[in-house]
């Protein structure tokens, strides 16, 4: 590997850079803990907590939420179905819920779009808290979550290169503290930043702890369509353990609340499948381009995203001695290209800057780590407010720049992997000596 130090002026100038931008990562992690703290029943923490009040009274949330759907939009397949271009659903609360039979009293209907598995895991954590102490406990979970991302990022980023511990960490929480999407999931509750911090740690453990490596899987299945292209990792290297493990403790975690609401973990299953068809809107995804064309819930476009799937599954395995960190940053793009995500889901990318900045210390690696990196920050961009929410003409044309960086960096993410370095061939006999 070719690396060149910088000149000392080059690094106290980018050591005063360094001080600055983590200063303004530090006052946006400030800004979002506060706004987390006051969004009350719109974080998605609020609502997988009224998820559980549901599952508590024993009132199946799954079906309650498909049904209220169903009888508000009409079906989500066949031909009488509803077309997600004209009526973008975001939520179970725009059916039509109130006076509704199964509504519990004084609450919201249910927001059950996380998956069965995930309330086992919910109802003992978030499900017995008081309100008033959940979000204040869900943003400090948040903050412990990225701190240790961010040590993991920090040692990968010293690892691949020459930097100082101090610079190395500076670097990586800088990126991390400025990566619009993460301070957003922050803000909304959500367990975007829990969901990469076990996948990341996952991918790390799979040869040295298969087992942990499958845990930490099941843990970050709480979200499933973050994480499913994770496990081509070790599909294609023939890791079993890890898919093993993360499958029977999610069977389990099925079975329980199944078991706790008296219905077939498959029909819990079907209901959460069904109501998760209402609720594909997103940005930045295949998913829009299906919507826009009609071919949501439809053959044409499962055959859309299951081309997609063999496509990335073919790949890992051209590719499958390939460096996990990089891996993880290929599958991270696949995992946010085939089905629907909003802003808080795109967390999952902040590792794409660590990578490229890591890349640009190897000079062999800068044609292909300039570009990464300049379009990584054009996406975190166009997923900041300030960018995402207005409809005026510039916020417009950098959302768009926004969505034609990603297949930019479809494009540079191949490059970027390369397979781990050999070990050296032993040195030859010498002349006269046993072999």
């Amino acid at each position: 590997m070719n690396r060149t130090g910088p000149s000392p002026f080059w690094k106290s100038a980018g050591g005063i850079l360094l001080a600055l931008l983590l200063a303004g990562g530090l006052a946006f992690t400030a800004h979002s803990v506060r706004k987390s703290w006051r969004l009350g029943d719109w974080s998605d923490a609020s609502r997988q907590w009224e998820v559980c009040q549901y599952a508590k009274a024993r009132v199946n949330p799954y079906e309650l939420a498909f049904r209220l759907l169903r009888e508000t939009f009409g079906p989500a397949v066949g031909p009488e179905r509803i077309r997600l271009k004209e009526h973008r659903i975001y939520s179970v609360s725009t059916a039509q819920w109130r006076d509704q039979p199964g509504v519990l009293p004084g609450h919201p209907p249910p927001e059950a779009t996380y998956p069965p598995s995930s309330l086992a895991m919910l109802m003992p954590t978030i499900g017995w808290l008081p309100k008033p102490a959940l979000l204040p406990l869900v943003s400090a979970v948040n903050l412990a979550c990225l701190l240790l991302l961010i040590a993991t990022f920090a040692a990968w980023f010293r690892r691949e290169t020459s930097w100082s511990p101090a610079m190395a960490a500076g670097l990586a929480a800088a990126l991390c503290l400025l990566w619009s999407p993460l301070q957003f999931a922050i803000e909304n509750g959500q367990f975007g930043v829990l969901v990469l911090l076990c996948a990341w740690s996952a991918i790390a453990r799979l040869d040295r702890a298969p087992r942990l490596a499958g845990l930490l899987f099941m843990v970050a299945l709480v979200k499933p369509s973050l994480v499913l292209l994770f496990f081509f990792v070790p599909l294609v290297r023939w890791q079993w353990k890890p898919i093993w493990t993360a499958f029977l403790l999610g069977l389990l975690l099925t079975a329980l609340p199944a078991l706790w609401l008296q219905v077939w973990p498959w029909t819990l299953l079907a209901q959460w499948l069904g109501l998760c068809r209402y609720l594909l809107q997103g940005a930045f995804t295949l998913q829009e381009v299906l919507n826009a064309l009609g071919w949501e819930n439809t053959t044409r476009g499962v055959l859309v995203v299951l081309g997609v799937w063999s496509a990335v599954l073919a790949w890992c395995v051209a590719h499958r001695r390939a460096r996990n960190a990089e891996l993880f940053a290929f599958l991270a793009l696949a995992n946010l290209s085939w089905t629907y995500h909003e802003r808080p889901d795109f967390t999952l990318l902040v590792f794409l800057p660590i990578l490229f900045a890591a890349q640009l210390a190897d000079a062999s690696r800068r044609r292909i780590a300039l570009p990464g990196l300049i379009l990584s920050l054009v996406l975190g961009l166009a997923l900041n407010d300030v960018f995402y929410v207005p409809d005026a003409a510039w916020a417009q044309a950098m959302r768009w720049a926004g969505r034609l960086s990603l297949p930019g960096l479809w494009s540079l993410a191949p490059p970027a992997v390369r397979p781990p370095p050999r070990e050296p061939p032993p040195p030859a006999p010498i002349a006269g000596s046993p072999a």
